[in-house]
């Protein structure tokens, strides 16, 4: 029999799921009680409000109001005991107390919800993907496939890779949410012609949103998988030196924890495959990498994922700057203060900056994709790994980034961040910055613009006026009648459902390498 609490909650869903998510990469930590009772208390309290402003629930679910009641929620359920950091039993009494806040209005007052979270910030996206459900890669990259048909909802087809499609990384991230630009980041591949998402067809994504923008202002900018340990070392070079050639590339996308076919993972320190690339990247004239570290997804060599290598590279190439995707976070550790003792997650790539004497605001930046979106059910990791980042690596070198479409439509996350405060507590226990309006604005755009060199108020002044955003805003106010729900959560958000899912695909088990 189905009960009550299960049909609403097939009625209607949250904004976002309250509690670990892996987008189908990794296997989310289980679910706290505290995350269960948070969702019933956000479904309770947005059946209230609708009821009382006379709007349908459903409805309401598409509004600003429904993530302002499901960040109350956690806000609320955050100071119970499984909240606190491992470290937390160094701290005293008040270091012990929750760490963040989602600051929000009561969500019956529609105009002051709007106010607080509504914003005009230039949000720059420096992590976003899609893929070609048609090419050869389906079949030539199974496990690839498999793990993506994780990701994507079901929309209607019965491959759910047509539900990672251009239309929808273009309906999801330029209609559905704040986004001013976006970087289109490559995914791992053993081949480059059987790549998810080859670079021809990336192309023709930027050409298509090249061509609703106006006056020469592009809305997004490209990255190109560089492979150089797939065992044909000059290969990649080569491929580096032909896409570079095209003037489309704005920064290299590796994966220094990926195994490729006849190939190993690698550290950026390598001197037979990591420097090599490198130094190509320096004589191409395109010196920003991008390194997936952190989050050892399947199949992924979990010691490479350690980014204990970026401060040794980022002494050696100063010239060169490493954007740190993730962060270096790792979902199996708690974010609390930093301790070089046991640097794990974040720590690590702390550790490493440290050990080889990069300055904040040097030439490494962090990353917040699939880092934040999961952080944001967990108000003192997040204020933990917010400030030590803000703290160590810069506050000009911090990133926003989402993962998006693996996660859906960004805007939650925007939201979430927009209302996140770190407390005056953990401000003067810790030297955290506090979160000022200005400090936010840089990390979700500003940074990013500055180190692609691209000019903020020229840029503001032509994408207000071009097709895209013309078509967001009369989209924005029909959105109840597109999607039975506007920002789905994609992926399984536990561990039996990701291990059943990989069980019906014929793999009983997932053990990184």
């Amino acid at each position: 029999m189905t009960s009550r609490k299960s049909r609403r909650r097939a009625d209607v869903e949250l904004p976002f799921a309250i509690g670990p998510s892996s987008n189908g990469e990794f296997i989310p930590a289980a679910p706290a009680p505290r995350h269960r009772a948070a969702t019933e208390l956000a479904l309770q309290r947005a059946a209230d409000v609708a009821r009382r402003t006379g709007v349908d629930r459903r409805r309401f679910m598409h509004g600003l109001g429904a993530i302002a009641v499901t960040l109350g929620a956690i806000n609320e359920l955050a100071a119970c005991s499984d909240a606190a950091p491992s470290a937390g039993a160094d701290l005293d009494a008040g270091a012990r107390d929750v760490g963040g806040e989602f600051v929000v209005p009561d969500a019956h007052d529609a105009a002051a919800t709007c106010a607080a979270l509504a914003g005009d910030e230039f949000i720059f996206d420096v992590q976003t993907h899609h893929v070609e459900p048609g090419g050869a890669w389906v079949s030539a990259e199974a496990d690839i496939a498999r793990t993506l048909r994780i990701i994507g909802p079901d929309c209607g087809p019965a491959d759910k890779l047509e539900c990672l499609t251009r239309y929808h990384y273009l309906r999801d991230i330029y209609l559905r949410s704040d986004t001013s630009m976006s970087v289109l980041s490559a995914v791992p591949s053993t081949s480059p012609d059987v790549n998810p998402l080859t670079f021809s067809m990336s192309r023709e994504t930027i050409n298509l949103l090249d061509q609703l923008a106006a006056g020469g202002a592009p809305r997004a900018l490209l990255h190109t998988a560089v492979v150089p340990n797939g065992g044909n070392l000059q290969a990649a070079l080569d491929l580096m030196q032909k896409h570079s050639e095209s003037n489309a590339i704005a920064a290299w996308k590796v994966y220094t924890p990926y195994v490729p076919q006849g190939g190993a993972a690698y550290f950026l320190d390598d001197a037979a495959v990591g420097v090599p690339m490198i130094e190509k990247a320096r004589s191409l004239g395109i010196k920003t990498i991008c390194a997936h570290k952190g989050l050892p997804l399947f199949g992924f060599s979990a010691q490479h994922a350690s980014p204990r290598d970026v401060g040794v590279v980022a002494a050696r190439f100063p010239d060169v700057r490493f954007v740190i995707y993730h962060s270096g976070w790792d979902p199996a550790v708690s974010e609390g203060p930093y301790d070089a003792s046991n640097a794990r997650g974040i720590d690590a790539l702390i550790k490493s900056l440290a050990d080889n004497n990069i300055a904040p605001n040097s030439n490494v930046y962090a990353e917040l994709g699939t880092t934040w979106r999961n952080l944001m059910s967990e108000p003192t990791q997040a204020a933990h790994a917010l400030g030590k980042l803000l703290v160590h690596v810069g506050e000009d070198r911090v990133l926003w980034g989402t993962d998006s479409i693996w996660s859906g439509s960004p805007q939650p996350q925007i939201v979430a961040f927009r209302a996140f405060e770190i407390t005056p507590a953990f401000q003067q226990l810790y030297g955290y910055p506090a979160l000022s309006k200005a400090l936010k604005a840089k990390v979700l755009g500003l940074n990013a613009a500055a180190l692609y060199n691209v000019d903020v108020a020229a840029r503001r002044c032509a994408l207000d006026a071009d097709e895209v955003e013309k078509l967001r805003l009369a989209f924005g106010g029909d959105l109840q009648l597109r999607d039975d729900t506007p920002y789905p959560t994609r992926g399984p958000t536990t561990r039996r459902a990701l291990l059943r899912f990989l069980a019906r695909h014929g793999q009983r088990k997932w053990t990184p390498s």
